[in-house]
């Protein structure tokens, strides 16, 4: 199912508001010389990113690599709100005159760092603490998760994307809030911390439904532990069946192995999160507003009053980018997942 929806909406004029400041420069430079800023952030293995365009002026701000900052967006009844916090990545200069800012957070460092190392019975929170912990990135709330009694990371991905992988094993996902701090947790469907009306709020609402990726799953690990003793992880089995787990319903039946699960509980619980994922991508959808900051990666909003009876209700948002244009004004983009499905 895809459907378009473009509700006129009720007239109003409300005056952006933003605060931005990189480097030595103060939020003042920044709002004199500013053109265009927009932030995109997603959960792992997407990198957040902030750009911000300045225009040709000998008294516009500046910013050198290394320089950290943030950017808080909102509008002029209720001030703005912190959507991104990190540090200069990349400066582009012109002859032209423009210059292009993009900053990144601690997802661009982990995925620039690799590492081979092994775990012996640490759990998935713990790998992705100490994961942080080496690439210099701050962590706050991390779920430990289940324990795996052998987890190899090996440079052929990033540190990034072993973290995502630990994720996908647990039912968690990985994400940066707006303060550039690391969370590692289940994604969880609660209060919509905004909802939006159709034929006021929503400017575009583009929904796709297709039957899920996975109906039932079967887990198979590798190794014995679980069955033989905690130290049997690095022993081959006969038969399998201690370390296979099962999770979901229905077509299509899917069975996955995976070497980095080497105990029935992990294998327990990778099946449950890979149902659970499945089902979260049967029904997803971009939907276009006037700027929300609240709305961030990991939280749930609601849409209100669409024709379609699908689109009402909860989703939760997988992606957000942030544009504010000094001559057009300020929209953000969601990527959704249902929630209540």
């Amino acid at each position: 199912m895809s459907t378009l929806l473009a509700g006129p909406a009720t007239p109003a004029v409300r005056k952006p508001a933003f605060e931005i400041a990189f480097g030595s420069g103060s939020a003042a430079d920044w709002a004199r010389t500013l053109e265009s800023v927009s932030v995109e952030a997603g959960l792992a293995p997407a990198v957040d990113a902030a750009e911000v365009v300045v225009a040709a002026r000998g008294d516009a701000a500046a910013a050198a690599l290394g320089d950290t900052g943030h950017v808080s967006l909102g509008f002029g009844d209720d001030g703005p709100a912190a959507v991104f916090a990190g540090s200069v990545r990349a400066v582009h200069r012109t002859v032209a005159g423009k210059t292009r800012v993009v900053g990144s957070n601690g997802g661009a460092a982990l995925a620039a760092f690799r590492l081979d190392q092994g775990y012996e019975q640490q759990s998935v929170g713990a790998v992705v603490r100490d994961l942080a912990s080496k690439a210099g990135v701050d962590t706050g709330s991390i779920d430990d998760g289940p324990t795996l009694p052998y987890y190899v990371v090996d440079g052929r991905r990033s540190a990034w994307e072993h973290v995502s992988r630990l994720g996908d094993l647990a039912g968690f996902a990985a994400r940066f809030d707006a303060a550039g701090v690391l969370q590692f947790g289940p994604l969880q469907s609660g209060s919509p911390v905004q909802t939006f009306a159709f034929g006021r709020d929503v400017l575009e609402l583009d929904a796709f439904e297709a039957p899920p990726a996975a109906g039932s799953v079967t887990v198979v690990g590798e190794g014995a532990a679980g069955s033989k003793g905690a130290d049997a992880w690095s022993w081959n089995l006969k038969d399998v069946s201690p370390l296979k787990a099962s999770a979901g319903f229905g077509d299509p039946a899917v069975v996955v192995q995976l070497g980095g699960v080497r105990s029935s509980d992990a294998a327990s619980a990778a099946a449950e999160a890979i149902a659970a994922n499945a089902k979260l991508g049967a029904l997803t959808a971009r939907l276009l507003v006037p700027g929300a900051p609240k709305a961030a990666v990991g939280t749930t909003v609601a849409v209100d009053g669409a024709p379609d009876a699908m689109l009402n209700g909860s989703w939760l948002v997988r992606g957000v980018r942030h544009r504010l244009v000094k001559a057009r004004g300020y929209t953000t983009l969601l990527l959704l997942a249902k929630a209540d499905t």
